[in-house]
């Protein structure tokens, strides 16, 4: 048993709306936090369309544990793109474009 009556309790909204609160607080909005709510949703589209930019970008770092991390992570986004189908998607695209901006010989 409780030493605490039942009736001494907070109800249930006196708890949660100090928590409610905090996260209406923590969520960006307008137009600020819809523009960084973008710029963030961009920078994971590309991650996810051409990791092999962010690989080949690691690459020319010299080996220490924060790029071995940043591989590792690379690496998932690879594994991500390639099982959801948009690595051979945006290969194909990259390779459209550069068909297109050739110049003639």
């Amino acid at each position: 048993m409780s030493a605490m009556s039942p009736h001494a309790a907070l109800p249930a909204q006196d708890l949660l709306h100090p928590l409610a609160t905090a996260t209406a607080a923590a969520r960006p909005s307008g137009p600020v936090g819809r523009a960084v709510a973008l710029v963030y949703g961009t920078c994971a589209l590309l991650a996810v369309a051409y990791p092999q930019a962010l690989a080949a970008w690691l690459d020319e770092f010299e080996p220490n544990p924060v790029v071995a991390v940043a591989q590792s992570g690379t690496a998932r986004l690879v594994a991500i793109s390639e099982g959801l189908g948009v690595a051979g998607i945006s290969g194909q695209v990259r390779d459209l474009g550069k068909q297109l901006t050739r110049k003639p010989d």
